[in-house]
């Protein structure tokens, strides 16, 4: 029998304000035997923790959260006006049409442990298995609903730095200079890198938005670093160009700040009044982010980091940083992981690691949430490691549910299918010798969501994996791949690297940035990610944060370094940090900060995986 050896809980506070003990709210397990041995041992021990998570998390505070996102896709598909989805019911009744969908791709050991975990915490089978698929089909139902708004929201048609046609620079790298259109994006795309560099102080912005109901003038919005300029203020000037399209210009009463980035912030509103779901309300862009630098930064458009915003208004996404090599204490190598999304004040009441000893295949530690099978990220006995990131996308199981129905969208409905995240992290650990094996694993795993992974291996294996459902059938079979040395043939650039050693990965994609295809559905509009995801402007900035800080760091990086960049404020979700992990793949160990909110005002606590 594998054993489990601790390592005297080495629960060192990285910051002297911290507990010297464990919180209490976190549980460690070993699980031994076949599938529904294990499930049976889960569900058992923490039978009161399992119970009181379903009933906290799912039915107060998920089951009305996902509610309101009724009235919005019953404008799309009628079959949710049903009176089988009112009175509440629709979150719970959405959910386990996906769940007994998913159930189909668990196989008969998925379904075991799941029927062990039933038994032992006293739910329904049908309760056990709505707690282990909600993640991926919550978060497509939520990425369709905030589609939909954002397809009623007003467009960004072009956005324009005035002057840079004649200011003798080569202010979008291109090589040269002053060429017509120079400064305009148009059509509008949301930019991966800078918008423009080395631009006078005195540039002026000028932004078009259109929407077939009209744009409100009173409702836009631009922020220049921390200063928010509305409608009336000088700086401001709104012209309305047709019943559709307004124009707003944005002129620098005072110059802006020399030799360095500088972020515009945009967003308006329509004049048409959504009434349900109360409040009465405009449908509102999401804030479009553009950066630039101003003369003397001497960045190029691709060089530039983002710089962190201070009015609250964001918070950061999951993330992971990768080092090996040149780049680790003894060549690690190293995995470090962020995961936040929605503790709604219980998650963190009911974190758990679990020691996995399966009666075949290597053992495994997970870390994640009572009575649920897997976490987002854990390490293998054969020190292969693995984390994973959401990443909204239009091309999931769900929209392919309804592309499916599209010949009678009055009856089709919101249907998940294939493996949730914590099922492929699972797989990964059951099946993988090297980090190569896991990312063929993933490649492998039909997911129901978008995720981007990270795996990787005790001898220095490092890949990316970007995953999406592929229901558009794009040629690449939702799977894109990369490792820290290769290069974007657009840029020419390292996808997210710094050297050979290093990765750097977020919540929105970096290679896969054509995810899904434009068209429209029932007039709804289909668009990739970059141009509705709330992910997309935030994950590039916290990808920017964490780049900054490796690039910083003159020294190998060890386990301590990546413990204080997972504690940096600017890189915590204050309200939904949900764990922070980081995995020494040679040493077989995974430290675990979780049990609070945030998750890294807990200690980390670590835990040896060994024969």
């Amino acid at each position: 029998m594998k054993r489990f050896a601790p390592l005297a809980l080495l629960t060192a506070a990285l910051l002297a304000c911290q507990p010297a003990t464990a919180p209490s709210t976190r549980e460690h397990l070993v699980v031994s035997g076949a599938p529904y041995e294990r499930g049976l041992a889960h569900g058992t021990q923490l039978r009161s923790k399992i119970r009181g998570f379903y009933t906290t998390l799912m039915t107060n505070s998920l089951f009305p959260f996902l509610s309101r996102e009724q009235p919005d896709i019953a404008t799309l598909l009628k079959e949710y006006e049903g009176e089988k989805y009112l009175g509440g019911r629709f979150a719970f009744e959405l959910l386990l049409e996906s769940g007994r969908s998913i159930e189909r791709s668990l196989g008969r050991a998925g379904r075991d442990e799941l029927r062990g975990i039933a038994d032992g915490s006293g739910l329904t089978y049908e309760e056990a298995l709505i707690l282990n698929t909600f993640v991926d089909t919550t978060l497509a139902v939520r990425g369709i609903g905030l589609a939909i708004r954002q397809g009623r929201a007003p467009v960004v048609e072009s956005v324009q730095l005035l002057g840079l046609e004649a200011d003798g620079v080569d202010n979008d790298g291109d090589g040269q200079r002053d060429e017509a259109g120079e400064g305009t994006l148009t059509p509008y795309e949301p930019p991966f890198f800078a918008a423009a560099v080395e631009v006078d102080v005195s540039t002026r912005l000028r932004v078009v938005f259109s929407d077939p109901d009209g744009v409100d003038p009173q409702t836009v919005r631009v922020r220049v670093d921390e200063g928010l300029f509305t409608f009336g203020d000088p700086a401001l000037e709104v012209l309305e160009l047709s019943p559709t399209r307004v124009q707003v210009t944005w002129t620098p009463l005072t110059p802006l700040p020399a030799a360095r980035p500088v972020t515009f912030v945009l967003s308006a509103g329509d004049r048409r009044v959504i009434e349900v779901p109360g409040p009465p309300r405009a449908s509102f862009r999401r804030d479009e982010e553009l950066v630039v630098t101003t003369r003397g930064a001497g960045l190029g458009v691709r060089e530039l980091s983002r710089p962190a915003l201070t009015d609250n208004r964001t918070r950061p996404p999951p993330f992971t940083v990768a080092v090996r090599g040149g780049r680790a204490v003894g060549g690690g190598p190293l995995l470090a992981h962020s995961f936040a999304l929605l503790d709604a004040n219980t998650a963190h009441k009911h974190t758990v690691s679990i020691l996995h000893q399966p009666d075949v295949g290597p053992a495994f530690v997970t870390v994640g949430w009572a009575g649920i099978v897997s976490g987002l990220s854990g390490l293998n006995e054969r020190g292969v490691g693995v984390s994973c990131n959401p990443s909204d996308t239009l091309d999931n199981s769900v929209v392919g549910s309804v592309l499916d129905q599209v010949a009678d969208l009055s009856r089709a409905k919101l249907v998940a299918s294939g493996l949730p995240a914590t099922y492929l992290v699972r797989r990964v650990l059951e099946r993988a010798s090297s980090a190569a094996e896991g990312a063929e694993v993933l490649a492998e795993g039909n997911p129901v969501y978008g995720w981007n992974c990270t795996v990787a291996d005790d001898r220095g294996g490092l890949e990316v994996v970007e995953l999406d459902s592929d229901v558009f059938k794009q040629g690449q079979g939702g799977v894109l791949r990369y490792g820290p040395a290769d290069l974007s043939p657009v840029s020419m650039r390292r996808y997210s690297s710094l050297t050979d050693d290093d990765v750097v990965v977020g919540s929105s994609y970096t290679r896969n940035v054509d995810d899904s295809i434009t068209l429209n559905l029932a007039g709804q509009r289909i668009v990739p990610q970059r141009s509705w995801s709330g992910f997309f402007f935030r994950s590039r900035r916290v990808m920017d944060a964490v780049t900054r800080r490796l690039a910083a760091r003159a020294e190998p990086v060890d386990v301590d370094w990546l413990k204080a960049v997972l504690v940096e404020p600017e890189l915590v979700d204050r309200s939904d940090s949900m764990n922070a992990v980081v995995l020494d793949l040679r040493g077989r160990v995974v430290h675990s900060a979780m049990g609070t909110v945030p998750a890294t005002s807990s200690p980390f606590v670590a835990t040896e995986v060994r024969r």
